[in-house]
């Protein structure tokens, strides 16, 4: 594992970024590819996601532990500054990236009275393939890292002293890599989807559903419990519960307006 890859200038340059890097240019590159260049509003949309997916990824981490300070407050006054800072900030979180990156796409659209749903639809395969070269830094750099596996089994994984997180010296499930390999998988089937009904938002809803899922069943084989649980499930898994619910709502929403217009359109051909 190489947290630290080169260095810049002097300045040491992580894994991590470099793969979130990466992501955006691929996730840029493929949006491209699919919606070519009609929509004037494409590229600073898809900047102001990135700018909102940024905070909200900073954010959703100390939102989550509000609960956590309530609860032991006496123990937490005592902490000093410099302790608060990284205990709040110190983690990042991809939920919290497509929250804020949805609230800052919304909030551009009611701007500029732009439709949301045709650019949301577009971005779901850019927002995959994006992630799943995260999940990619994520295992150089040592942190989402699984649970304990046997040496013998396919996917353990070894990680060394210096990795971000992950207990050194231990076999531990590659969940990284799973959920990458998943989530290229899913930007491939969402991309078939956006060709065949483009700005429908049946690729935002297979999205939301498909990573849900996956992102779920995921959260058994996790190591890291500083990702937050709170009774029988983890943070991440009670917004995959909600995204998967958006996911269903939205195909219904979808399908109804389909309907609609379809009805609109054979009574006007019947008039004719």
């Amino acid at each position: 594992m190489y947290p630290i890859l080169f260095e810049v200038f002097g300045r040491p340059i992580a894994t991590y970024g470099l793969f979130m890097i990466i992501g955006a240019l691929a996730a840029w590159f493929l949006v491209r590819l699919l919606g070519g260049n009609k929509d004037r509003h494409m590229p600073m949309a898809f900047l102001i996601c990135i700018c909102g997916g940024l905070i909200g990824m900073f954010l959703l981490r100390p939102i989550t532990r509000i609960p956590e300070i309530i609860t032991h407050w006496d123990n937490f006054r005592q902490l000093p500054f410099e302790i608060w800072f990284p205990y709040l900030f110190g983690d990042i979180v991809f939920y919290g990236g497509l929250i804020g990156g949805a609230a800052a796409l919304y909030i551009y659209c009611k701007a500029y009275k732009i439709q949301m749903l045709p650019l949301a639809d577009l971005f779901a395969p850019g927002m995959a393939i994006a992630h799943g070269f995260g999940r990619i830094g994520c295992f150089f750099g040592g942190c989402c890292y699984g649970i304990h596996v046997d040496a013998s089994h396919p996917f353990a994984v070894v990680f060394p002293p210096y990795s971000i997180g992950a207990p050194a010296g231990v076999p531990l499930l590659a969940t990284q890599l799973i959920e990458a390999a998943c989530l290229f998988v899913i930007a491939a089937v969402l991309s078939f989807a956006y060709k065949k009904t483009a700005g429908s938002g049946l690729s935002l809803c297979l999205y939301a559903m498909m990573y849900s899922v996956l992102r779920f069943v995921l959260e058994y084989y996790r190591g890291d419990e500083a990702r937050g649980i709170y009774g029988p499930f983890s943070t991440s898994q009670y917004i995959s519960m909600a995204i998967f619910c958006i996911g269903i709502v939205l195909i219904y929403i979808i399908y109804k307006r389909g309907a609609d217009k379809r009805g609109i359109l054979d009574n006007q051909a019947k008039k004719e």
